[in-house]
């Protein structure tokens, strides 16, 4: 959710947080070095951490008309509703979000203090960053990138290459490209931003005994061991999916998006014009679903919240969800959720979810 409340100055007890800086925080455009710096000042003092929370609301309130409760975050998120639920719903969701920010201010402060708690602990067990562990794997020097869930990490691989690793991802590399080979291993999901050279491919390997060859492009992957299949979505270049038990290869062309089942059968693999705003929005902050299926939407959301959900309720999954989100609470999500779909919620502690 981006806020554009009144201007502040910042100015706190013991050291001092910038007000441009403390904006980016709450608005979630600030940079990794502008969240740790923002979290470190909040673990000095109980202080800095009151204060945080007071001007967080202030931010929440001053993004809101002064006048009815048509919040301007409600009708951005309404906006992504199927229509024929738009109009049925309309009043109903606005009177339910007014609801949310008006009535729960107490609920949405304690929720809101969980949340910074997670943060700060995070950022003590060293939990907000990449963590590169050096170790030895056939006589070569391994590092093992590991981003947990509810955070995003950024990797420059030997070659200048780029990686961005979502949400309890793991990327094994070597230190150093050698031997004019460049071989990385990927669970989880990632997008990849390769440098260019036809003579000297890159080879991404997966658990499903699928390879992505790779001579220069920007391609989205998606191999996490608890989903249903591979995806892979080609954004520009060239790559190649390959079977090596059974020696096939399968050329993807761009913007094309190509699955494959928990079988990783190659030979007659799923193939479809990519949406590519569905498909890597995710790496520029945005939790996105089209129609998506209940059971893959509580998948992305645990990974995105570093929550696990449960259902209580088997009716729950016969439910589909089309919403788009930047920057917006659980609670939120967990508002529209009910909106659209008619599935209650109870936040049961910082990290369980029941839906039914």
């Amino acid at each position: 959710m981006i806020f554009e409340g009144k201007s502040m100055d910042i100015g706190i007890i013991g050291s001092k947080m910038k007000e441009a800086t403390l904006h980016r925080y709450f608005e979630g455009t600030a940079s990794e070095a502008e969240r740790r710096e923002v979290l470190s000042w909040v673990e000095e003092s109980p202080e800095n951490k009151e204060e945080f929370l007071r001007r967080e609301a202030d931010f929440v309130f001053d993004a809101m008309p002064d006048t009815a409760p048509s919040h301007a975050a409600t009708a951005q998120m309404l906006e992504t509703i199927a229509p024929q639920r738009r109009k049925i719903r309309f009043l109903r969701a606005v009177a339910a979000v007014a609801a949310t920010f008006f009535i729960g201010v107490f609920l949405w402060t304690l929720h809101d203090n969980a949340r910074l708690n997670r943060q700060v602990m995070s950022l003590t067990a060293q939990n907000e960053k990449l963590i590169a562990i050096p170790e030895l794997a056939q006589g070569e020097s391994v590092l093992n990138y590991k981003v947990n869930p509810g955070v995003k990490g950024k990797i420059t691989l030997p070659d200048g290459s780029e990686v961005i690793l979502n949400s309890a991802s793991t990327l094994r590399t070597p230190a150093k490209f050698e031997n004019g080979k460049r071989v990385v291993e990927l669970e989880g999901e990632g997008y990849f931003k390769v440098e260019s050279n036809p003579d000297w491919p890159m080879y991404v390997r997966t658990s499903r005994g699928v390879t992505v060859k790779v001579t220069g492009t920007e391609f989205n992957l998606s191999t996490y061991s608890d989903d249903a299949a591979l995806k892979l979505t080609l954004v520009r270049g060239k790559v190649s999916l390959l079977d090596e038990k059974n020696e096939t290869e399968v050329v993807v062309k761009e913007k094309e998006e190509v699955v494959i089942g928990a079988k990783a059968q190659l030979e007659k693999p799923a193939r479809k014009p990519a949406d590519l705003k569905l498909n890597t929005s995710w790496k520029d902050g945005y939790l996105v679903f089209d129609n998506t299926p209940i059971r893959e939407v509580i998948k992305k959301m645990e990974r995105w919240y570093g929550v696990d959900i449960t259902v209580a309720d088997s009716n729950v999954m016969n439910n589909h969800f089309t919403a788009s989100f930047r920057s917006e609470s659980l609670q939120q999500v967990l508002t529209l959720l009910d909106i659209t779909c008619g599935i209650k919620s109870k936040i049961k502690s910082p990290t369980e979810v029941e839906l039914r």
